[in-house]
């Protein structure tokens, strides 16, 4: 298990979508597919559970990560080196409602796959600061280009088809089938679930949530209150990190769900977070099976391929994270092991005898990548710094939920 970002999604942007009375609405679901009658499949990889595609602008190739649940985005470098004119500024939201003023341009023309796609919009930010430097990555696809075209998404092989007619692809007769819904600005794709029998509206299918999945606080209550949810664990700290870093602490819950049902098909017993906003699916649950999004017939089909995952939690009870170039206790579940010995703010010093004090931007991205204890560690020796003293305890992975 790593437990640096375990409880952590990436990178999590609502990019240009809190302006639903401007023109910006107009603007950015400009674009076009150049090609007719086309259908390519492209490989893809996985850095830190997001997946990178390969694109093409002006003949040079760069490494954009996909997001559903975002617009385009281009690093400022990039942005730079492509000469691109702004057209213009919005305050762009992260998860924490937190807003900047972004510029934004229209790019010319990105392939993907020798598939051309036209004069659509992006953001421009630093792809320089924070964990999203780690990732090496030069911009984001967002659904507002995604939007031209059907993706068939094949978790397994990491490939991606591309096409613009849903009869090339061979789709099974007993395709789980949902009616699609479309944001109103970025054009991000919802469905309809029902989570233990109750219907729950807008769960957005986020492919840049690489994260557990996320129940709307406001479901969670309700079945809280009417004992439909009856496991779930609490805890306290920073749980989540945006574009514009961390938000503020806050008590958060993590819940199991005896049942999510999409169409006429039941995932049994999956853990959710319990998350302001909406409902929101990303890729640990779409793992499971082959996703076809389908913005033009407003569908979404999927295909089960194995059993789900996620179906209990276990955790050593905490979670550290840097801040500038040390590591701090973050997070922490409540009656846990972790609970009884560790304090928000504890500077973690080592653990397993690996030495967390001189942080530097090259094994800082080692850390975010690989994480601070190797997956199939099950016991560790954690030493921290709290008011001058140091400490030193033993913890124990556990089934917390």
């Amino acid at each position: 298990m790593k437990i640096n970002h375990l409880f952590y999604s990436i990178i999590a942007l609502v990019l240009l979508s809190n302006c639903a009375a401007s023109k910006i609405n107009k603007i950015v679901k400009q674009g076009s597919v150049v090609q007719n009658e086309f259908k390519v499949t492209v490989p893809f990889e996985y850095r830190k559970g997001l997946i990178i595609l390969k694109v093409s602008i002006q003949n040079e190739e760069y490494d954009f990560i996909l997001d559903t649940g975002a617009s385009n985005v281009l690093s400022k470098e990039l942005a730079e080196k492509l000469n691109v004119k702004t057209l213009g500024s919005e305050n762009v939201t992260d998860i924490h409602k937190t807003s900047q003023l972004i510029n934004y341009t229209k790019i010319d023309d990105i392939e993907i796959g020798g598939i051309n796609f036209q004069h659509t919009v992006a953001a421009i930010t630093d792809f320089n600061s924070g964990e999203l430097a780690c990732l090496n990555a030069d911009g984001f696809i967002g659904s507002n280009l995604m939007r031209f075209a059907i993706w068939d998404f094949d978790f397994k092989n990491q490939l991606i088809t591309i096409t613009d007619n849903e009869q090339k692809l061979n789709i099974p007769t007993d395709a789980i089938e949902s009616k699609m819904f479309i944001g109103t600005a970025a054009s991000q794709p919802s469905i309809i679930s029902y989570i233990n029998g109750d219907r729950a509206l807008n769960n957005m299918i986020d492919l840049g949530n690489n994260g557990t999945p996320h129940l709307a606080h406001g479901d969670f209550v309700k079945q809280k209150e009417s004992n439909k949810i009856t496991k779930y664990i609490s805890g306290s700290g920073y749980t989540s990190i945006g574009m514009y870093g961390k938000g503020k602490k806050k008590n958060e819950y993590s819940a199991k769900v005896d049942e999510i049902k999409i169409g006429e098909h039941l995932i049994k017993n999956k853990i959710m977070r319990v998350k302001d906003g909406k409902t929101n699916l990303g890729i640990s649950f779409f793992k499971n099976y082959r996703l076809i999004l389908n913005w033009k017939a407003r569908k979404v089909k999927m295909i089960k391929e194995r059993d789900t995952n996620n179906t209990e939690l276990n955790h050593f009870g905490f979670n550290p994270n840097f801040n500038g170039n040390k590591v701090f206790v973050d997070f922490i579940y409540n009656e846990t092991q972790a609970s009884k010995v560790l304090q928000l703010g504890d500077q973690v010093l080592e653990i397993n005898d690996i030495d967390l004090t001189n942080i530097t931007d090259n094994n800082k991205c080692v850390f975010f990548n690989n994480g601070f204890v190797p997956k199939e560690t099950d016991e560790i020796t954690i030493k921290v710094l709290r008011n001058g003293e140091k400490l030193e305890f033993q913890l124990k992975k556990a089934m917390i939920l």
